[in-house]
């Protein structure tokens, strides 16, 4: 009775041991980055941006800045990107988002729970939204460096780094370009810094980290092109050969994403088929284009990191 007793605790505490170690290996609903991500785009305060602030906010993220002299960065001596006195007080309204976007960013996981079985209706507002955050997290960096706050604007570009490739996560074609956009951002921001910040070695360390945390190509273009292409099976389900020669358009767009040589031959397969499904097929070579960019740039700045 007491050899049985002792089988029957045993198996009791091997179950309780299995359930626990179980509990600890599936991720808590409070550890998903992308449900701090939302909490940050509700508490974004930038509906007062006009018009022509928001072209000039464009052409401080675009067009980045090449050197920093009384308060501003420039590109040149005929034009003046950011000026601090313009955004100081959006940034500083903005600071509790960017910074719950910041510690969001600590966590490993970022699931934005899309449904691609809803096809062309998969939602996307959250990419516009994370677009916006992205920039000002960008002017909310060359802020913090205006204030003497080094650490702080040497984390907000870690943080942002990350986020953007965040933003990319199990999305589309759109959500990976929306990503790319910031994460050049981002980076242009971080040659800018390194050009005229004396940084020391520890910061510099922050900001390498950032950067080969993205790999050589910074996303995973293949798979948000698989998503758009595979979404498109249930648009054509009931077209034998629209569907046969989406069949053969997959392969060949994602054999042509590692190797751009396979450029022509894709676009032969893309003209064979009928014509709606050529319509919807998005430009590999946009594509590609964007991914050569990302890459140039990302080599650029590790040049100057490394």
């Amino acid at each position: 009775m007491k050899s049985l007793r002792l089988i029957l605790s045993m198996i009791l505490i091997g179950a309780l041991s299995s359930s626990s170690a179980s509990a600890q290996q599936k991720p808590k609903l409070g550890d998903n980055a992308a449900l701090h991500y939302w909490a940050a785009f509700a508490q974004m305060q930038d509906s007062a941006i006009s018009d022509q602030q928001a072209k000039e906010l464009s052409s401080v993220i675009d067009g980045g800045a090449s050197y920093y002299d009384d308060g501003k960065y420039y590109k040149d001596k005929d034009q003046a990107p950011y000026n601090d006195a313009t955004y100081k007080d959006l940034v500083e309204k903005n600071k509790p988002a960017l910074e719950t976007m910041t510690r969001a960013t600590a966590l490993a996981n970022c699931d934005w729970g899309l449904d691609y079985r809803l096809g062309e209706d998969v939602p996307v507002d959250y990419v516009r939204k994370a677009l916006s955050l992205g920039r000002l997290n960008v002017l909310y960096a060359f802020h913090l460096f205006r204030d003497g706050d080094r650490d702080g604007a040497v984390r907000a570009l870690a943080a942002g780094l990350r986020f953007s490739s965040d933003v990319a996560n199990g999305g589309s074609l759109f959500a990976a370009a929306v990503a790319k956009t910031l994460l050049v951002a981002h980076i242009r921001a971080v040659t800018t810094v390194l050009h005229t910040e004396d940084l020391p070695a520890a910061q510099r360390l922050v900001l390498h980290n950032a950067i080969a945390r993205l790999g050589p190509d910074g996303l995973d273009w293949q798979s948000a092109a698989k998503r758009d292409l595979e979404a498109l099976r249930g648009h054509f389900s009931g077209d034998k050969d629209v569907s046969l020669g989406l069949g053969r358009i997959i392969p060949a767009y994602l054999d042509t994403l590692n190797d751009p040589s396979m450029l022509p031959k894709l676009q032969q397969t893309i003209a064979s088929v009928p014509q709606p499904l050529q319509n919807v097929i998005p430009s590999a070579k946009r594509v590609l284009d964007e991914k050569r960019d990302l890459s140039s740039e990302l080599q650029k700045v590790r040049t100057r990191l490394y």
